[in-house]
């Protein structure tokens, strides 16, 4: 190789290093205009000692929802033996939700739905054991999931998933996520509104975790986490008092309790497990998740949001109206030993 060319050679590197050089200022200063947002948050909120001094946390709400999958994530089928309704469309779901935190690794949360497809699902986890139960409130319903103590595969996954909650919740009630679910900050620039500005702070954090946290510039309070997803899939089917049924649409079905309750055949088993089968190998469509935390009050020197909504996009999916907290509430000693 000639001298020009190693000439040329060290004017590329000298340049590559002085990319890499600015690059990296920035980075710093992103990072460190992140940290001084998150502080601010912090502060907003009650302040280092105070969000520091919250060891466990519960939560108890109403909510409003789209008839969807309830709670979001996770194979689930619905039998419904002589049930009224739908099950597709814009039907509207009632019901609580409790959500019951012991740092630094329990977590539970129970959706008690009475309206819809009436049923009460428990999940969370206990250390590294991830547990769910689902029991139906709506006479003739019949539900199937996902077990995930039967499957180390579906066991990591639901504990990922109920971990990854627990972290975006935690991000609009404390400014930070649970001990044990490291994430970093890194300062993503300023939306602005009619309603005002929002500093951008992207956070990321174990197995792909990252959501873009909005900051409201005034108030330093959370306003809002987005985040992308597969979107959540559900198979149903209908079964009327003249054993017509259908998959995944609306059933003309009978008004609920006209049907004694039976249990499903083996041939209907082995259709259910069909169409789950071929839902898991259809590629899930990726759409963009918002999470939104208003109404801020004082409960034991901490701020927290006592209105929190979901959206899928732009459109509003699910509303809870935060009906109390409880700041280090003691647990049951087996509060968290479901599914064990």
């Amino acid at each position: 190789m000639g001298l020009q060319s190693w000439k040329s050679v060290a004017a590329l590197a000298l340049v590559a290093a002085a990319y890499y050089a600015t690059c990296a200022h920035a980075q710093a200063r992103a990072d460190a205009r992140a940290a001084a947002v998150m502080a601010e948050v912090r502060k907003a909120l009650g302040g280092e000692q105070k969000i520091a001094g919250v060891k466990s946390l519960s939560l108890r709400a109403d909510y409003r929802r789209e008839l969807s999958v309830p709670g979001g994530g996770g194979g689930m089928t619905f039998v419904m033996m002589g049930g009224s309704g739908t099950t597709g469309g814009s039907q509207q779901a009632t019901g609580k939700i409790e959500i019951d935190v012991d740092l630094p690794d329990r977590y539970l949360r129970t959706d008690i739905g009475s309206a819809g497809l009436a049923m009460t699902r428990t999940d969370g986890f206990e250390a590294s054991r991830p547990f769910l139960e689902v029991v139906p409130n709506t006479p003739g319903m019949h539900i199937q999931v996902d077990n995930p103590a039967k499957d180390p595969a579906r066991a990591k996954a639901a504990l990922r998933r109920s971990q990854t909650d627990l972290a975006r919740l935690f991000l609009g009630l404390t400014g930070g996520t649970q001990p044990g679910f490291p994430v970093t900050y890194v300062y993503g620039g300023q939306a602005e509104s009619p309603d005002g500005k929002a500093d951008i702070i992207d956070v990321t954090g174990p197995e792909d975790f990252k959501v873009r946290l909005f900051v409201d510039a005034e108030t330093h309070l959370p306003l809002m986490l987005s985040y992308m997803e597969p979107e959540a899939r559900v198979v149903t089917r209908m079964m009327t008092p003249g054993g017509r049924e259908g998959a995944g649409g609306r059933g003309a079905a009978a008004p609920a309790g006209t049907m004694p309750r039976r249990e499903l055949t083996q041939g209907e088993r082995d259709e259910i497990a069909k169409q789950m089968t071929e839902a898991e190998a259809t590629p899930p469509k990726i759409v963009e998740y918002r999470l939104f935390f208003s109404d801020y009050r004082k409960v034991d020197g901490v701020s927290l949001p006592h209105r929190i909504a979901r959206g899928l996009g732009a459109k509003t999916t699910e509303e809870w109206d935060i009906t109390s907290y409880k700041v280090n509430p003691s647990f049951k000693a087996d509060r968290f030993k479901v599914g064990s």
